[in-house]
């Protein structure tokens, strides 16, 4: 079963706290190049199957999924933890939710 973290949660973490994630970003080039989470890894939901390899050094780590409002970031994590990724979370509430630093 996929974790969940709600966006606005995330944000409240300790910046040592939020550090301890990888944060995956599984929108479009689009959305990702009109605002994005500082730090992301950008790999659109819809190619997370075929390039989920380039994330194999992280497959013990804690990985965060981000999607606009936290339904495609399910479908990728479900997608990791099938391919092994132990730590798995998912943005609920997405980048709407997100009232943290944005980078354009």
């Amino acid at each position: 079963m996929v974790r969940k973290l709600h966006a606005k949660a995330f944000c409240q973490l300790s910046p040592a706290e939020r550090d301890a994630f990888y944060l995956i970003d599984v929108r479009t080039l689009q959305e990702y190049n009109e605002g994005h989470i500082p730090k992301t890894i950008h790999i659109p939901h819809d190619q997370i199957e075929e390039r989920y390899h380039e994330l194999a050094h992280l497959r013990s780590k804690k990985i965060l999924l981000v999607c606009r409002s936290g339904i495609r970031s399910l479908y990728a994590a479900e997608i990791l933890q099938e391919k092994g990724f132990q730590e798995v979370y998912n943005l609920e509430g997405g980048m709407l939710e997100w009232t943290g630093e944005i980078e354009r």
